[in-house]
């Protein structure tokens, strides 16, 4: 019997409220316990819209599990989920588990991600800051033209 490690995203729909809706998360919880299953992970994912309507449904509370399981004991416990009614949609994907050296990586990767989306943000910020610009020069060439043609229509009187 080999132990894998595992994650499960499920989806409730939003029919139920916020506490009829924790006895169902621990239904799931015990679900995997009782197939011989450990959560190492628990995660809410909030309310979410679905891309388009499950069961006439067009939002849904998201939630995450991860959870080391028996191999065998995996198609079982996908057979329970598809037949819990509560459950709108799941899906369960063998997950690697991380070393500290790739968590590293990861995280340095990150990092660098969020300092070109905050330079990309500076980028954006700069071009509205001159496109605003713009159109203030274009606004005081327009009163320019008006006190222009004020000036004109009284030297044509007077001349």
């Amino acid at each position: 019997m080999r132990l894998e490690h595992y994650e499960i995203l499920y989806i409730l729909p939003m029919s139920y409220t916020a506490e009829e809706v924790k006895p169902i998360n621990q239904k799931v919880a015990e679900l995997i316990k009782t197939n011989g299953g450990t959560i190492t992970k628990e995660q809410d994912l909030d309310k979410q819209k679905f891309a388009y309507p499950i069961k006439n449904q067009s939002h849904g509370y998201y939630f995450l599990y991860e959870f080391d399981l028996p191999t065998d004991k995996l198609l079982g416990l996908n057979r329970i989920l598809q037949l819990t009614n509560e459950v709108l949609r799941f899906i369960v994907v063998k997950k690697q588990i991380k070393s500290e050296e790739q968590l590293q990586e990861q995280a340095r990767i990150q990092e660098k991600i969020a300092k070109k989306r905050e330079k990309v943000k500076t980028e954006e910020a700069k071009v509205e800051k001159v496109a605003k610009e713009k159109t203030k020069v274009k606004i005081s060439l327009e009163d320019l033209d008006k006190k222009l043609d004020e000036i004109l229509d009284e030297t044509k009187e007077i001349l």
